[in-house]
């Protein structure tokens, strides 16, 4: 954070008020790079974006004592089956994987090979075609930020379609420039695809309660 990062915020709590009360550090950095600074200061747990709701779950249990329970079925898929996605991926060897993965689950999807054919393809598309996009950031002739920002400038319904970046750049800065764009989330490359399925589900979950 600018001015007062949050170990230094962490070693202000704990040296000028009286409170045990948990802190838990967020950040994109190693925890390796940073765990001798962060406990000296204070912290007592740590979680790496992007945020996971499972894994922010279990962490905050973990600090209140509590044994938690996985919120993600682990065998049961049904709730996936049937789910149409657009995957905007130029490489194709990564859209060969990524369809492949998705296909376990009973997920089908359809491919746009750069930015600028994934805005056509949500222009022409049926407005409940698709679940949701997972957007390459480095694409030919428009990459994933341009594209993004052109969809939500749709002036139809959508405009509002989830966009889920996929991409090699996991650093804070890099997630902001998603998020800033108008990305509703953020997965790494390579893929795992037990992310994929968490990151699915918390689409599914916000927009059922929107």
């Amino acid at each position: 954070m600018p001015d007062v990062d949050g170990i230094e915020t962490i070693k202000r709590i704990r040296s000028e008020i009286e409170t045990n009360t948990p802190i838990l550090l967020i950040s994109a950095y190693d925890w390796s790079d940073i765990e001798d600074k962060a406990k000296e200061a204070g912290a007592n747990c740590f979680v790496s974006k992007p945020l996971f709701r499972s894994t922010l779950y279990d962490r905050i249990n973990d600090l209140i004592g509590k044994e938690s329970e996985s919120s993600e079925p682990e065998d049961d898929y049904s709730d996936l089956q049937g789910l149409h996605i657009l995957v905007a991926e130029d490489n194709d060897i990564n859209w060969e994987i990524i369809s492949a993965m998705l296909a376990m689950f009973g997920i089908t999807a359809d491919r746009a090979e750069n930015g600028r054919i994934c805005v056509d393809m949500i222009r022409a598309a049926a407005e409940d075609r698709y679940a949701l996009i997972f957007m390459d950031v480095q694409m030919p002739e428009m990459n994933g930020l341009d594209a993004t920002r052109a969809i939500r400038a749709l002036e139809d319904p959508r405009a509002a379609v989830p966009i889920v970046a996929m991409t090699a750049d996991a650093f804070s800065e890099n997630v902001t420039e998603c998020l800033n764009a108008g990305m509703n989330g953020h997965i790494a490359k390579p893929v795992d695809i037990k992310l994929v399925i968490k990151e699915i589900r918390r689409i599914r979950e916000g927009r059922e309660k929107t």
